[in-house]
């Protein structure tokens, strides 16, 4: 075997455990699962070729008037080609009748793939994983397993059995689009680009991390967040820009602490700077300001992480926890209007549990509790339809 790609299908879903066939690994959902009579569903497949040639997938998907009368389909057959190494996702969209009985549907997917030139195999059935245990309480969407390695083991499996809920009542849509479609996520060009940054980081390691230090970071860090949420449609108040900053240094620090978790924090920043031709003389720059987005995600699945280290539960779902770690990094990064609440909830709790850890230098920690009292006094209106948060807002802020 070749040298070992990157595995991206870990950073786009949770794929520990993961399926294969014939050199494809897969993972396969329906979103959503649930849906009234007249909606439409879509199949969702991840596809992550283990090869150094072009690939054709085939994916079936047998409904029929027969078997499943009242939903429906374009075609039976998907065919998707892919480039050597590609990473993507294929949605594949069914309808269903507005008058469609509740109950649930089940539905086969059936998965194929070949080749006309046998090649290298560039990835195999099991990957190792050098993060460790970690704070983290999830880790989709974070570039961790392309850039360290979160471990996976593949099972070969062709075929997968989904179950399709429909309740409610009926949601006529009069012209349903049926379309397949397919995003690439990941090409072999990504390849270079990423060789280069991981290259760089490590002839480069002892230069990198006497400059990251904390009163760099927390200062750059306070500056950009007020841009970004600026940015965002929130002009923070002095006391949530400390806390904010704190998660965030926090974050950045948690990873710069341990040599098995560096790589998780840098590649994938100078990685972006080589992808949009970036400086890469700064590596203050490059991690709070170029990778902030990035960061955001990080620092809010250490926040969940704490939360449920502390409470022993879990006050949100995963898939909550993903869709919230996302929104907010999508609004910080475009720029779009971002409520209050998702500002606190969850950036702002982990401001407050990590408060004793990050503490600057002439800072005065009962001063800064009270600017962000302060703050969240004056969000009381923003804050008031959220009592889960407010809740557990108000009971840091009187134990911290």
């Amino acid at each position: 075997m070749s040298a070992e790609y990157p595995d991206v299908l870990g950073d786009l879903s949770e794929a520990r455990q993961r399926f294969e066939v014939n050199g494809v690994h897969y993972l396969a959902a329906l979103e959503p699962s649930t849906i009234a009579p007249g909606q439409t569903t879509a199949v969702r497949v991840w596809l992550q070729s283990c090869w150094d040639v072009p690939v054709k997938v085939a994916l079936q998907i047998p409904l029929s008037n027969s078997h499943q009368p009242g939903l429906s389909i374009l075609q039976q057959r998907t065919d998707v080609p892919l480039e050597p190494a590609e990473v993507g996702t294929v949605s594949i969209p069914i309808g269903s009748d507005p008058h469609l009985a509740p109950g649930a549907y089940p539905i086969r997917l059936l998965l194929s793939s070949s080749f006309e030139t046998r090649g290298r195999y560039i990835r195999s059935q099991k990957g190792q994983d050098r993060l460790g245990d970690t704070l983290l309480s999830f880790t989709t969407g974070l570039s961790l397993a392309s850039s360290v390695g979160l471990g996976y083991v593949a099972h070969t499996q062709p075929e997968q059995k989904l179950e399709l809920w429909v309740k409610g009542s009926p949601q006529p849509d009069p012209s349903p689009d049926l379309t397949p479609t397919f995003l690439s996520h990941w090409t072999i060009d990504e390849l270079r680009i990423q060789g280069k940054a991981r290259q760089q980081v490590n002839d480069q390691r002892l230069f990198l991390l006497p400059k990251l230090q904390r009163t760099s970071l927390f200062s750059t860090l306070l500056d950009e967040s007020k841009i970004r949420f600026g940015q965002a449609g929130l002009t923070l108040q002095i006391g949530e820009a400390i806390y904010l900053a704190k998660i965030l240094t926090y974050a950045a620090e948690y990873f710069l602490s341990k040599p098995e978790r560096q790589d998780a924090l840098l590649v994938p920043a100078y990685a972006l700077a080589h992808r949009h031709n970036l400086s890469t003389d700064d590596p203050i720059y490059l991690v709070a300001r170029a990778d902030y987005p990035r960061l955001t995600r990080l620092a809010s699945s250490l926040t969940f992480g704490l939360l449920r280290h502390r409470w022993q539960q879990e006050p949100w779902t995963k898939e909550e926890q993903i869709a919230v770690a996302e929104y907010v990094a999508q609004c910080v990064e475009l720029g779009r209007a971002l409520p209050a609440e998702f500002l606190y909830l969850p950036l702002l709790l982990g401001g407050l549990m990590v408060s004793k850890d990050v503490q600057m230098p002439g800072e005065k920690p009962a001063q800064s509790l009270a600017l962000l009292a302060k703050a969240r006094e004056l969000r009381s209106a923003e804050l008031a339809e959220n009592p889960e948060l407010t809740g557990l807002l108000d009971h840091l802020l009187r134990s911290a």
